[in-house]
């Protein structure tokens, strides 16, 4: 059982996925606007937020930033699939990404994956990222990251199964506004590979890059 909250502007939608969670045995609260949830967010302990990403991004920008800091898992619902990676990308903390329409199984069956999550542990293969110590195991051993080498493999690790383009990876590794030259993302995923294998990380032509699991 878990603590959800449901950010979704159509009350009715929301009612609606609020009922099959509690169903499920999860207690749920319905937030319309970004101000609700803000408030929400701010007087809770942790709970897995199901947020519409039809909501204005303006406004939401700093609601996301504030679930990272409580490092939340974020269950995007989304009506382009192929916005997936985009907003795996952006989040960097636990997450999922939903497509509608889906039924309630579905729904009930994303936010028990995330519930089973701890909130802190990001794990792909034999890689492990702690986001709380900033530290990164493989098969168990501690690897000496640089603190640009722990970023970029966080976003990585955020999106394991989409291939994230250079700049996605400043923007979301090191916070750039502005993208100009993108070769010191090479060179880091170069440095990155050595110390946890080359295989981990595969390059997408003419894109960017994956992780693969080791």
């Amino acid at each position: 059982m878990a603590d959800v909250l449901i950010m979704e502007p159509e009350l009715r939608l929301g009612m609606k996925m609020c009922d099959v969670l509690t169903h499920a045995g999860h207690r749920c609260t319905v937030a319309q606007t970004i101000a609700d949830g803000m408030e929400c967010a701010g007087g809770n302990a942790r709970m897995i937020t199901v947020l519409n990403a039809r909501l204005p991004w303006k406004d939401s920008f700093a609601f996301l930033r504030l679930l990272e800091e409580k490092e939340w898992p974020v269950l995007f619902i989304t009506g382009d699939e192929a916005n997936a990676g985009h907003l795996r990308a952006m989040y960097q903390a636990a997450c999922g990404v939903l497509s509608s329409p889906f039924d309630g199984r579905t729904l009930a069956n994303a936010v028990a994956e995330l519930a089973k999550l701890p909130d802190h542990l990001l794990t792909m293969g034999s890689l492990q990222l702690d986001t709380r110590s900033r530290q990164v195991t493989k098969d168990g051993k501690k690897l000496n990251l640089t603190a640009q080498e722990y970023a970029l493999l966080h976003a990585l690790m955020q999106s394991p199964d989409a291939a994230l383009t250079r700049e996605q990876l400043l923007r979301t590794a090191w916070g750039y506004q502005t993208v100009g030259e993108t070769r010191t993302v090479d060179v880091h995923i170069q440095r990155l590979r050595r110390k946890i294998g080359s295989a981990c990380i595969e390059t997408v032509y003419k894109l960017g890059y994956r992780l693969k699991p080791a």
